[in-house]
């Protein structure tokens, strides 16, 4: 959506900007309806998340007399949120900008993005599904949308959606038995078998998306969209195990037509474990050869008090991470993020030319 100049001559330019304004006005509206709170936390955070495949953007702030001190535009809001959670506050939605380092500048993403998070606590990952599946048809009403067209697929939102786990979908599209696939050495020699190459520092993660990438994601959501939960406990460092398998931790994705929309978890709100995985990804990234941080105390203490807070309150709480700017592509017919988003990243480099 390249410039002001695009949005003026450009009609079709100008109803994906509409489309935009008009989801992000209907998202506060479904929200407020199921009395959630919105909330309003800094962009600029002074310790940035652990995650050891995403690269903080690091700004410098300096008060009057001239020091200096290093800040980290957010990745997520999610710790933030979760902080006010564990100040009492139960059900909580915020729409924010988000930063990520090394991004495509187009596509399916941009340096600088639109996130929806919102939470539940206390909350079941079940109930983020329905939050989630009700905003979709909140939208489609609003814009008169039931099936949405998205590269050569007609996917109906208006009816059931489709809900299977993580296992069950490996066992569907590549006859396999991800039980038997849990451990780093084994899913190694399956990476192998189906012709993908195994690097020295290759994590167990990346050796699942090495297969879950190439055959199993492109095949998700083609005609309703499909959520898929309970991930491989090694991959979820911020979500709670399952109750009916350790092995596996409560989080879903959502998808359509391929494409990963959402990212929810069941939290993990004991203060001892997530601090150890905090810092276990803290050496992951070091071994992946990124810089590392200090572990935010703060969350760790406010886990510490207590998220769900309350003697009253279950010790579930449940959220998610919804990407605005592809449900805008999505539900406006843009050819890609860059159309979905005004002065993109690639749009600015471009008036250097």
């Amino acid at each position: 959506m390249s410039t002001w100049l695009d949005l003026k001559d450009n009609p079709r330019l100008k109803g994906i900007y509409d489309t935009r304004l008009k989801i992000i006005k209907s998202i506060r509206e479904f929200f407020w309806s199921q009395d959630f709170l919105e909330t309003d936390t800094p962009i600029a955070a002074r310790y940035p998340g652990q995650e050891p495949y995403l690269n903080p953007m690091r700004t410098q702030i300096h008060n009057p007399s001239g020091a200096a001190f290093d800040f980290f535009l957010h990745t997520s809001p999610e710790f933030a949120m979760k902080k006010l959670l564990a100040a009492g506050y139960k059900k909580i939605f915020q729409i924010c900008h988000c930063f990520r380092d090394e991004e495509e500048f187009g596509g399916r993403h941009n340096p600088e993005f639109t996130m929806i998070e919102w939470y539940r606590a206390p909350g079941e990952l079940l109930e983020i599904a329905d939050d989630t599946e009700n905003l979709f048809k909140y939208l489609g009403e609003k814009l008169g949308v039931k099936k949405i067209n998205y590269k050569d697929f007609k996917i109906d939102i208006s009816g059931e959606w489709d809900r299977k786990s993580m296992k069950e979908i490996w066992k569907i599209f590549i006859n396999v038995n991800l039980d038997d696939y849990l451990e780093i050495e084994k899913i190694k020699i399956l990476v192998k078998e189906r012709g993908f190459a195994v690097c020295e520092n290759d994590a167990y993660e990346d050796l699942f998306y090495k297969i879950f990438l190439n055959e199993i994601e492109p095949k998700l959501g083609l005609e309703k969209p499909i959520f898929i939960y309970d991930y491989p406990a090694q991959m979820c460092s911020l979500s709670r195990l399952c109750d009916n398998d350790k092995r596996y931790a409560e989080r879903f994705e959502l998808y359509f037509g391929g494409l990963e929309l959402a990212n929810a978890f069941g939290e993990l709100t004991d203060a001892e474990c997530q601090s150890r995985r905090l810092n276990e990804d803290k050496k992951l990234r070091e071994k992946l050869g990124k810089q590392s941080y200090p572990v935010d105390k703060d969350f760790i203490n406010a886990l510490k008090s207590g998220v769900p807070a309350g003697e009253n309150y279950s010790k579930k709480a449940a959220g998610i991470a919804l990407g605005v700017d592809r449900v805008v592509l999505l539900f406006s017919g843009a050819k890609d993020i860059n159309e979905t988003i005004f002065q993109s990243a690639k749009d600015q480099t471009e008036f250097d030319e």
